[in-house]
C-alpha cells in the first residue's frame, strides 16, 4: 500500500473513495462537513435523513459520492471528538478494513480534526491494519482473488508530513508481523521455531542470541525452565540486539521483554475448555517486541535497543511443573508455584532479570498476563504499572503519540504480604481480589532498573470480528514500543549533541 500526503480539499480530491469521520457533534453539521455536502449535491445530509447512516448505530455507510469528484463516499461513525492519533488510527483500519474486497484502487482520507504528524504517522499504521488479512497466514480455498483485493493508494489529506506517513507504514507493516506470529497456531510456531524465525531478523541488521535449556539451566533460570518443563517442545529465550546496543557504551539501554507462551493450556491448573484454542494468543507479548525490534531495526538502526522474548509451552505433561514446587530464579529468590495456570510472570521474572545483567537500564515488559485486564480494561484498552512514575508517563507519552490507549494503574506494594510463602521467598499467585495489581507487584520483586509493566491481555486479540479488525491478533502494543524507542533513541541523541552524559 502507497499513501501520499496531499493538500487537496476534500471536495475537489479524486479518489475511487473519499472517507468522512461523522462525529456524534454533528446532528447539527459543523461548517466543514457542511461545506462538504453542499459540494456533494447533499449526498450527506440526504444518507443522514434517509437512515442510510446513524452515528449512533452503524460503524460506516458506503453511498454515492454526489456531485463530488469521488465515485463514492465511506461515512465513518468517528464517535466523540478528541483521542486524536487514536482516533485517527482507528478511523484509518476501518476505512480500509470496509473496502477490502471491493473495486477501490484509491482511498481519499480526510481526518477532519486529525492533524499533525502524529495524528498522520498513526493514520498510516491504521490505514495498513486495516488491510490485514488473518487468514493471509495459513489461506483458505475460498479466498478469491476478489476477497484478497485491497487498497492500493490512500490521499491522506490535511497538514501532515510525507515523512511521517512513510514511518506510520513501517510501523503498520510491523504490526501485521506480529500479528502474523500471533496468529499462528501452536502446533506450527513452538519456542524452537520463534527462534528461527526471530533468526531472520539478522537481515535487518540485528544481533540474534539463542539461549537453549542447558544455558538456561548454568544461568540459573529456574522459573523459565519450570514452566515448560512439561511440554514436547523444550524452552528457548530469544534476545534480538540492534546496532545501537553495543555502541551505546556506558549509556542508557532499552529492554523490551515480551511474554512468549506458545500455547496456554494452564498447566496442572488446567484451564477450561471454552476458548482454549485462544491461547495461542499468549505469545502476542513476545510477537510485539520481536516487531518492535525489526520495525525500529528499519528505522533507526543505531538505537540502543533489545527486544528478550522467553518462549515456552505450558502443558501438563508427565513431568510437568505441580503445584507446590519450589523454584529458584535467576535473582536467588525461591518461588512456590501455587497456580501452574500463573506461569507469564514466572518466565518474564527470569528474563528481566537476564536483560538487567546484559546492561539494560530500562525495561518494560509486554504480556497478556491477566484476565482481569481484559475484564475491567475490554478490548481497546491496555493497563501499565510503574517504577518510577516518570518512567511510566515516558510510555503513556509514546502510546499516545502512536495512536494506542493506555491507562496507568497503581504499583500498590502494600499487596506484598498476599504473596508471602512458608515454605520460599514468595508464591507465584496471590489472592484473586486485586489480581491485576498483585501481578504487577509480583513481577517488581524481579526488576531493580526503571521499569514498565503493561498488560494487554484484552487488546492483545479479538474474539470476534470487528469494524476494524478480523478475529484474532491485533499486533497490540507494536506501535508505542517502537514510538518509545524511537524517543529514547533521540532524547540520548539529544543529550550528547549537549555535551551531556547519556
Amino acid at each position: 500500500m502507497r499513501l501520499r500526503a496531499t493538500s487537496t480539499s476534500p471536495a475537489t480530491v479524486e479518489a475511487d473513495v473519499l472517507a468522512v469521520p461523522i462525529y456524534r457533534e454533528d446532528a447539527e453539521m459543523s461548517p466543514d462537513l457542511a461545506d462538504l455536502d453542499a459540494a456533494s449535491g447533499g449526498a450527506i445530509s440526504a444518507a443522514i435523513a434517509w437512515g442510510e447512516f446513524n452515528p449512533l448505530e452503524h460503524a460506516s455507510a458506503l453511498i454515492g459520492g454526489g456531485e463530488l469528484p469521488s465515485g463514492r463516499l465511506l461515512l465513518l461513525n468517528a464517535g466523540a471528538r478528541g483521542r486524536g492519533a487514536w482516533r485517527a488510527r482507528r478511523l484509518a483500519m476501518v476505512a480500509t478494513r470496509q473496502l477490502n474486497g471491493r473495486g477501490a484502487a484509491t482511498l481519499a482520507l480526510w481526518l477532519r480534526d486529525g492533524e499533525g504528524d502524529n495524528a498522520w504517522a498513526a493514520a498510516a499504521a491504521g490505514a495498513v491494519a486495516g488491510t490485514y488479512r488473518a487468514t493471509a497466514v495459513y489461506g483458505r480455498v475460498r479466498d478469491t482473488d476478489a476477497m484478497k483485493r485491497s487498497v492500493a493508494e490512500v490521499l491522506c489529506i490535511g497538514a501532515g508530513s510525507q515523512d511521517a506517513l512513510d514511518r506510520g507504514t513501517e510501523i503498520g507493516e510491523g504490526m501485521a508481523f506480529g500479528r502474523d506470529l500471533a496468529n499462528r497456531s501452536a502446533n506450527d510456531l513452538s519456542p524452537e521455531r520463534m527462534a528461527e524465525v526471530a533468526l531472520e531478523l539478522t537481515a535487518d541488521g540485528c544481533t540474534v542470541e539463542i539461549l537453549e535449556p542447558e544455558q538456561m539451566a548454568e544461568l540459573g533460570m529456574g522459573l523459565l525452565l519450570g514452566v515448560g518443563q512439561g511440554a514436547a517442545h523444550p524452552p528457548r529465550l530469544i534476545a534480538v540486539k540492534l546496532p545501537g546496543w553495543e555502541k551505546a557504551a556506558d549509556g542508557e539501554r532499552l529492554a523490551i521483554v515480551g511474554k512468549g507462551v506458545c500455547f496456554d493450556s494452564g498447566g496442572i491448573s488446567i484451564k477450561p475448555a471454552e476458548n482454549m484454542g485462544d491461547m495461542k494468543h499468549d505469545k502476542s507479548g513476545a510477537a510485539a517486541v520481536i516487531a518492535a525490534a525489526r520495525t525500529v531495526a528499519r528505522l533507526a538502526p543505531e538505537t540502543p535497543l533489545m527486544a528478550v522474548a522467553p518462549m515456552v509451552e505450558n502443558m501438563p505433561g508427565g513431568n510437568a511443573q505441580r503445584p507446590g514446587d519450589v523454584v529458584r530464579a535467576m535473582n536467588g529468590m525461591t518461588v512456590e508455584v501455587t497456580n501452574t495456570d500463573a506461569e507469564g510472570r514466572l518466565i518474564l521474572a527470569d528474563a528481566m532479570t537476564w536483560a538487567e545483567r546484559q546492561g539494560a537500564t530500562h525495561i518494560v515488559d509486554v504480556a497478556t498476563l491477566t484476565g482481569a485486564q481484559a475484564m475491567a480494561f475490554g478490548d481497546q484498552i491496555s493497563a501499565y504499572f510503574a517504577r518510577p512514575r516518570e518512567w511510566g508517563e515516558r510510555i503513556a507519552a509514546a502510546a499516545e503519540e502512536a495512536g494506542e490507549w493506555f491507562w496507568e494503574m497503581p504499583l500498590a506494594v502494600e499487596y506484598r504480604a498476599s504473596y508471602d510463602s512458608p515454605h520460599a521467598d514468595i508464591v507465584n499467585s496471590g489472592t484473586r481480589d486485586g489480581s491485576l495489581i498483585k501481578s504487577a507487584v509480583f513481577l517488581s520483586e524481579f526488576v531493580t532498573v526503571p521499569w514498565v509493566h503493561i498488560d494487554i491481555a484484552g487488546p492483545a486479540y479479538l474474539g470476534a470480528e470487528k469494524p476494524h479488525g478480523p478475529k484474532g491478533a491485533t499486533g497490540a502494543a507494536v506501535g508505542a514500543l517502537v514510538q518509545l524507542a524511537l524517543d529514547f533513541s533521540g532524547g540520548r541523541v539529544n543529550r550528547e549533541s549537549n555535551g551531556e552524559s547519556a
